[in-house]
């Protein structure tokens, strides 16, 4: 499903939108693209925090086994 929005921008993106894309749904295909590599490459804190929760207990005994090969006897 594809829905139309509005979003306000500095004028010196839209020049440089305008310039790369001059056609209204080449600069709805590339302000999509944007949106997704940015979303990609900027997970929320959240979603890592799920994921070191999912993987806590065996991150745990592999630091447990490191700290016991560190101990001076």
């Amino acid at each position: 499903m594809i829905v139309q929005t509005s979003i306000t921008l500095p004028d010196e993106l839209v020049a440089e939108l305008d310039q790369r894309a001059p056609r209204p749904e080449e600069r709805s295909a590339l302000i999509a693209e944007a949106l997704r590599c940015f979303f990609i490459t900027h997970r929320s804190t959240n979603d890592e925090l799920k994921i070191l929760d999912r993987h806590a207990e065996e991150l745990n005994r592999e630091a447990e086994d490191i700290l016991d090969y560190q101990v001076i006897p």
